[in-house]
Parts: structure tokens; sequence; C-alpha cells
């Protein structure tokens, strides 16, 4: 008889919270309750429940030649794409951090896959990455795909303003124990929790990765920016933080990860991008060359029709201008949900962690019963270490009412 099947490495790896999954519990259970309340998976809909999906998008796939359609998509992107991607993403600071950072994009499938090449990449086997206490769970399965494991320092302190000294001395002493410092902040917009952090605190977080850097330590800072055009402040106040990136140390590798799933509401397409900028070429060609393989060993090439898509919404004028009007919509109808939520939480006394914008809000909770009181109650959230995540994105304005006043019940 076989004793075991997987590989030594593969013996413990068991999903203990997948967001997927629950996400399924629910729509299962719609079937049978019409009073179920889904606060579960990512994706924005409208008021109705149906899928929010860009015009421009819908109009570009009925265009694209068989070329663009069916063949693999180039490995390193097309032009329209990685440019438009860049510029998309570092908005007024494109051309400044260009002056200054050797930069490369790579296309990757979705936001999760830049992720997880960077992890396996850019850390020894054995090693933890470092992510604060409140962070999307899957970062565990993929520290644990790349052979690693995972530190955390606290998120808030006493006035639930990011927590630079917590960062500091935790940042500090992984660096010195593994002589490398790979760190991971979602911002702005922080899956699950909605913080967006101010410009101080980056400041605060460059002057620590600048000081362990300088020791001539390697330093990876992967900044997940995933729901960035949905920050409640708007484009031009999302894209401010990239002004610290003027600052980072010149041996320092940055590695952005884009996700087209939320921008572009092309979820099931799995089209991302992972954007690396150092000043050190020797860090960005590293980067670069190791990114390209991995690419081609794991998943060959993103999807064609959605590069050519976005390369041309970016590379045409009128495709532009027709999305980003399109995307203020989507922010309205977030922020307007938002403030429905919060304003109905504070009249209640429901404490929720701050929100700045994207798809979630967090709330603590010491009640590990939690979950399954709401399943009982016919609501449906992500449970995670310390809180429960209510995705603002997939609940309707009718049914704020009643997921406040339940979530207060049992929190």
């Amino acid at each position: 008889m076989i004793s075991r099947i997987v590989g030594q490495h593969a013996l413990t790896k068991k999903v203990e919270s997948n967001i997927l999954r629950i996400a399924e519990m629910a729509k299962q259970s719609k079937k049978e309750h019409a009073d179920v309340i889904d606060a579960t998976v990512g994706m924005l809909n409208h008021d109705s429940g149906a899928l929010f999906t860009f015009p421009v998008i819908d109009d570009l796939w009925k265009n694209l030649d068989d070329l663009q359609l069916y063949p693999y998509a180039p490995v390193s992107g097309s032009k329209a794409f990685t440019e438009g991607i860049f510029t998309w993403v570092f908005g007024p600071f494109a051309e400044s951090l260009k002056q200054v950072f050797h930069y490369q994009v790579i296309p990757t499938t979705g936001g999760t896959a830049a992720i997880s090449n960077a992890v396996y990449n850019f850390n020894e086997f054995g090693h933890k990455i470092l992510v604060p206490n409140y962070y999307w769970t899957p970062y565990e399965n993929i520290a644990a795909e790349g052979n690693c494991g995972v530190d955390t320092f606290l998120m808030y302190d006493e006035h639930y303003q990011f927590n630079n000294q917590s960062f500091d001395e935790v940042a500090k002493k992984l660096a010195a124990s593994q002589q490398r410092l790979f760190v991971i902040l979602n911002d702005p917009c922080n899956n699950p929790t909605g913080l967006c952090m101010t410009q101080d605190a980056w400041k605060k977080v460059v002057t620590s990765l600048n000081e362990i850097a300088s020791q001539g330590i390697p330093v990876i800072l992967l900044h997940d920016i995933a729901y960035i055009d949905y920050q409640m402040g708007g484009y031009n106040q999302s894209r401010q933080v990239f002004e610290r990136y003027l600052e980072l140390h010149e041996d320092i590798l940055a590695v952005v990860s884009f996700s087209g799933s939320k921008s572009f509401s092309l979820y099931g397409f799995r089209i991302g991008a992972q954007i690396g900028l150092s000043r050190n070429k020797q860090v960005l060609d590293d980067f670069a060359r190791v990114g390209d393989h991995s690419v081609r060993g794991r998943f060959s090439s993103v999807s064609h029709p959605a590069m050519s898509a976005i390369g041309k919404v970016f590379s045409i004028p009128e495709n532009r201008e027709l999305f980003k009007e399109k995307l203020l919509i989507a922010h309205d109808l977030l922020k307007e949900r938002a403030a429905a939520f919060c304003k109905e939480a504070d009249r209640i006394g429901l404490k929720t962690l701050p929100y700045g914008g994207g798809f979630f809000v967090g709330i603590e909770s010491k009640n590990n019963k939690i979950f399954q009181q709401l399943v009982d109650a016919h609501i449906f959230v992500v449970p995670m270490p310390g809180l429960i995540r209510v995705a603002l994105s997939s609940i309707k304005l009718s049914e704020v009412s009643r997921l406040v006043e339940t979530i207060k019940k049992y929190v």
C-alpha cells in the first residue's frame, strides 16, 4: 500500500480559510433563503446585484481581430499594455519615476501571480515575509508555496493609526535574523481593513527600509495596490504614495502588484502586472530575468484578449476617457454604500476599523463563533484572525441596516 502520494514539502498543505469556498456557501444559501446577505467576495456589484462592468471593455471585445484574441499573448506584454499600465498606476509621478528608476512591467495572471512570483524569487526557503497582523489570508498560501512563512507586526497603534513603531521594530529584527527583508504592504484600501496609510506613515516606512538597506541587507518592498482605484479621496490622492518612492535607498527593489480584476472588473480573465523598480540596474536586471522565467514556468502567458483590450483602453484617448468616466461611477457607487454602512454603524455603536476606501471594511471581534452565528442569521462575511471582513462591494443599500444590526448583535 502507498504510504503517501504527495511530496514531503506538501504534507501539511491545507486551506484553513477559503474565501471563494465561503462565497460559494453564500450562493447556495441564497437558493434556499430569500433574505441572505452575501458580503464575501470582492467583486463590485450594482445595487441590483448585477456585476459592475465597463462598456468600453465590452465594445473592445467585439472589435478585436483574430490575432488579438486567439494566439498566446507575448510573455513580456505589448507596449500598449505595459506602458499604459505604468502610466495609469503611477499617474502624476510616472515621468519622475522613469527618470530616477530602472523599471520593467511583467504581465501576470492577476495581481496574485505578481505577488506569488515575487515571494518565490526574492526569499530564501525557510524565511518569513513580513505583513501586518490583519492581512489577506491567501498571503499565507502564497508564502507556503514559496517555502516561506509569515511574520507580522501590529497594523494599528492605540489611536488606530498605522503602527510605524511596531513596523520598524519587527522589520529590523527580522532583517537582522534573516539578513534579508521582504515586506508586503497592501495600500491604499487595505484588504481586509479599508485602511489608507498617510503620507507621514509611508515616509516613516521608507526611512525604516532605508536604514536596513544601508547595512547591505537586501530589502524587497512588495506593494499590493489591488484596490488603488477605489480610494475615497480619488485618483490623484491614491497616487501620492509614489512620491515616497523617490526617497527609497538605491539598492531597494520595489515590486508593485497591479490587479486588472479590480480596476477593470476583469475578475475571471486573470490579468495583472508585476512592476519592478530600482535605482540599481543590476537589481532590476535580476528582477526582469527571474520574473520572465517564472512567468514561463508557471503560467506561460496571460489572457491575450484582456491584454489587448487594456492596451486599447490606454493607447486610444477616447477609450481612456470612457473608462475613466465609468470608473468614477463605480467609485461613487462604492462611496455611497460605504457611507451608508459607516453612518449606520456609528448610529448603533458598532465600531469599525478606519475606512479610507476599497471593497472591504474590517470589524474586530473576539467571538470565535461569530461566523456561524451570522450564517445562522443568513449573513455571510469572511472571518479572519481577530476580525470579520465585510465586502461593501457586493451588498445592497437596502441590506445595510440589517447587516449592521446583526453584526452588532454578535460581534
